[in-house]
């Protein structure tokens, strides 16, 4: 029987598709009702979170996610015209500011309580960010260890501008606190994924995505040799002008899915696509929406790439961007092989990253939580697994 969990969040999606996909596999993991700014009416809201708990349960577990946690972090005003700004939330505006209300009554549940950290990059957090959440929850759903190096292992990094921002902070926080780490990476939704082949694709590369160092080398390295790579489209560019001309207030959920379909749709447009998780080596929703549509995923391999499934030469290549041209000869050459890797990449995301397959992660950690038998979480070579208790953490 699956286990009953109340999620604490705003009703808003973003562009990032993650977090937009996230109650999808949590109603298909478990049994789960929704409250916050947009799930439920003011009034609802204005009882508080314990009233709707005692009404509503009894439940299994709690969760939530930094944008409600973190919402005592600013003005409650400032931080309502924040969120509007930075998320598609169709909701009373004045709801938001029941927000930092909602953080402190969560923090004190005696239900077990998790924070879903899939949103966060976690790469500039500070002792504040991890105090908070360490106060707030008692489980975390994110990057485990094994996708999460330090920053001494991060030879790329000083290429990057946030460089000098990055910390140890999470790194050091999901080792000592590994037995209450519920390590997940993130996922893609059923229609991320194309059938086409390869052959029948009009362009053979795309480069998409933030001008990352290694990205940046690569479209250059591909064009210098005579390839032009598919690249974002103007669209983005224009929505990112006109929200910082303020001419756009706000985002809003059409224009988010207008943007990532075309960018699902001009990656499984190539046959091949080249990706990285920048300097910080992260495990980005890229690696995972490429193999999705179909396309040969090209890389520079992120931390724990195969504890993840990923393995070179058979579902993907392992690449760095000035070596592209002799990347590119190799499949052009062998498309029987080039194909063969695309397919294997695309089986790999469907069974391990998928909504499904999430959801069905998600029902054995709550499940787990629910029960008080959750020790942590881990990937360990293409596969999800409990940690016994025998390797719980004193620290």
């Amino acid at each position: 029987m699956s286990k009953r969990l109340l999620y604490v969040d705003v009703n808003a999606s973003f562009i990032n598709p993650t977090r937009n996909l996230l109650p999808v596999a949590l109603m298909k993991g478990c049994d789960v009702r929704f409250f916050g700014p947009g799930h439920v009416s003011s009034d609802v809201l204005a009882i508080g979170l314990p009233a709707f708990i005692e009404r509503n349960g009894p439940f299994d577990a709690v969760a939530t996610n930094t944008l409600v946690l973190f919402s005592d972090s600013v003005d409650p005003a400032r931080y309502a015209a924040n969120v509007r700004a930075a998320y598609a939330y169709e909701g009373q505006a004045e709801d938001l500011l029941f927000l930092p209300i909602i953080a402190k009554q969560f923090s004190a549940l005696t239900l077990p309580r998790i924070a879903i950290l899939l949103e966060n990059d976690f790469y500039n957090w500070t002792a504040r960010e991890r105090d908070r959440i360490d106060a707030s929850a008692d489980f975390f759903i994110g990057f485990g260890e094994e996708f999460c190096p330090f920053k001494y292992d991060m030879p790329q990094l000083s290429f990057e501008r946030f460089a000098s921002i990055t910390t140890d902070i999470w790194a050091e926080f999901c080792r000592s606190q590994k037995h209450r780490i519920a390590s997940l990476p993130h996922f893609v939704s059923d229609n991320e994924f194309s059938v086409s082949p390869l052959v029948s694709r009009r362009e053979f590369w795309s480069v998409m995505g933030v001008q990352y160092h290694a990205r940046q080398v690569a479209r250059d390295h591909l064009v210098h040799n005579g390839i032009e790579p598919i690249i974002d489209s103007k669209l983005r560019k224009i929505v990112s002008l006109l929200k910082k001309t303020r001419l756009m207030r706000g985002e809003r959920r059409i224009v988010q899915k207008l943007l990532n379909a075309d960018f699902a749709s001009r990656i499984a447009a190539t046959r091949y696509s080249y990706t990285c998780g920048s300097g910080l080596a992260m495990p980005i929703r890229k690696f995972f929406e490429i193999p999705a549509a179909g396309s040969v995923l090209v890389c520079r391999p992120f931390h724990g790439f195969a504890e993840a499934g990923f393995i070179d030469g058979v579902n993907c290549v392992v690449a760095e961007p000035n070596e592209l041209i002799d990347v590119h000869h190799l499949l052009v050459a062998d498309p029987d092989r080039a194909q063969h890797m695309a397919s294997a990449g695309q089986h790999l995301v469907m069974d391990l990253h998928s909504v499904s397959a999430r959801a069905d992660h998600l029902s054995s950690l709550i499940t787990a939580i629910a029960d008080r038998r959750f020790f942590g979480s881990e990937w360990k070579g293409g596969s999800h697994r409990l940690r016994p208790p025998v390797e719980r953490s004193v620290a």
